[in-house]
């Protein structure tokens, strides 16, 4: 993969700061050109249209948060000695992604996958990255299925696309008024996992 062209580069990363602070609508593309000191014609050399530039952020967010997870489930896995090391290292990983300071990621996550429902543009940008994702786990879960830790019986695609699932989920709860108590949200999972292997 080639790398981005500098200015390109700096107008998504312009453009990600932009809707950390203000949300993918809050902003023009005259503050974008004015923060990132980028002319309108590079703008438009590098970028269809302003659109364009709010896909491409979207999914440098998105893949900046399924990376890290990413890496944080690898890391757990691979440093399992046992399937009962696994597991708890598992459910204190659980704990972490399903906390409340995860909540507006959830929720950014969420919003942008919803985006490519409706934008087709956007569905052809996020797909690559989702499925570099759902691989990843998917890869991992083979390497526990090898060593006889999880069932074998279960596809792992299935099995890493259900793990993104319920995370996503607890989106729910965080939308809720009255949210339920996350020791007991976080058994639950601990109990469908260890049902599941």
């Amino acid at each position: 993969m080639r790398d981005k062209h500098p200015t390109k580069a700096h107008l998504i990363a312009t453009t990600v700061s932009l809707i950390n602070e203000h949300g993918p609508q809050g902003f023009t593309v005259d503050q974008l050109l004015e923060m990132s000191k980028i002319s309108k014609g590079s703008l438009y050399h590098h970028f269809e249209d302003f659109n364009d530039v709010i896909i491409a952020a979207q999914v440098e967010r998105f893949a900046k948060y399924v990376e890290e997870d990413v890496t944080g489930i690898t890391e757990v896995l691979l440093a399992s000695t046992s399937q009962e090391d696994m597991l708890k290292r598992f459910d204190m990983l659980t704990q972490i992604i399903h906390g409340d300071e995860r909540s507006e990621r959830r929720a950014d996550r969420l919003e942008i996958i919803s985006t490519a429902r409706h934008s087709e543009k956007m569905r052809l940008a996020l797909g690559p990255v989702q499925e570099r994702v759902t691989a990843a786990f998917a890869d991992l879960i083979r390497e526990m299925q090898s060593k006889m830790w999880v069932s074998p019986d279960i596809s792992p695609e299935a099995i890493a696309v259900f793990i993104q699932a319920y995370s996503l989920g607890l989106v729910v709860n965080d939308a809720s008024s009255h949210h339920i108590d996350l020791s007991e949200w976080n058994q639950l999972i601990s109990r469908v996992l260890r049902s599941l292997i």
